[in-house]
C-alpha cells in the first residue's frame, strides 16, 4: 500500500514539474474538474436522450431553426417521452396525445408545479409569493386569498364591477394623449 501511494505521489510530482504547474494550480484544476463532472452528469430517472449533446449547450445546436420539426423527428425515433438538454437544464418532451393526456390530466398533481427559478426566487424572497410558489396547499391558499381580495376590490364580472369605470378612464386617457 505504501509503495502505491509513493508511486502516485511521485507521478504527480513528475506531472507537475513537466507541465510547470504548482500544487495549488493542480488542486484548483482537480476541484474544477470534479465539480464539472458532478454538475454535468446525467440524472438517472430520466427518459432517453437523443445523441449529439454538447456539454454546456446541450441539444440547442442540434435543434436548429425549426425545433418543432426536430423534436417531432426525435419523437418518432425515441418514443413519445424523451429528454432534451436545453443549456444546463434537462427538459422532458411529451409527444402525442396519450402522453400529454396522461401527464396533464391523469397525473395532474405530479406535473402542476413550476420549475425552480433561482434568480427570481432570490429577488422575491424565495417563493413566498404567488408567482414563484410551488404547487401545494400553500399555493392554493395564496391563490384563494388573492382571488377573494380581487373580487372584493371590484374585479368581478357583470353588474357591480368596475369595468365600466376602467373603460371610461381609459377613454379619457386616450383622448388626453390625442390632444398632446
Amino acid at each position: 500500500m505504501a509503495t502505491i501511494v509513493g508511486w502516485i505521489s511521485e507521478s504527480v510530482r513528475e506531472i507537475l514539474t513537466i507541465s510547470g504547474l504548482n500544487l495549488q494550480s493542480f488542486l484548483v484544476f482537480c476541484t474544477v474538474f470534479i465539480l464539472a463532472c458532478f454538475l454535468l452528469k446525467r440524472r438517472r430517472n430520466l427518459p432517453p436522450y437523443p445523441a449529439g449533446r454538447v456539454p454546456v449547450l446541450g441539444h440547442l445546436l442540434a435543434l436548429g431553426r425549426a425545433p418543432h420539426l426536430k423534436l417531432t423527428a426525435w419523437g418518432r425515433q425515441y418514443g413519445d417521452v424523451f429528454t432534451v438538454r436545453m443549456g444546463m437544464e434537462d427538459v422532458v418532451v411529451l409527444n402525442g396525445y396519450t402522453a400529454v393526456k396522461d401527464a396533464l390530466v391523469d397525473r395532474s398533481e405530479l406535473f402542476a408545479s413550476r420549475p425552480p427559478m433561482y434568480l427570481l426566487d432570490a429577488m422575491v424572497d424565495f417563493g413566498k409569493d404567488i408567482i414563484t410558489a410551488r404547487w401545494g396547499p400553500e399555493f392554493r391558499q395564496r391563490k384563494k386569498f388573492a382571488t377573494a381580495v380581487m373580487r372584493k376590490l371590484g374585479m368581478k364580472i357583470g353588474t357591480g364591477s368596475i369595468e365600466e369605470k376602467i373603460r371610461e378612464e381609459a377613454s379619457c386617457l386616450r383622448n388626453r394623449v390625442r390632444q398632446i
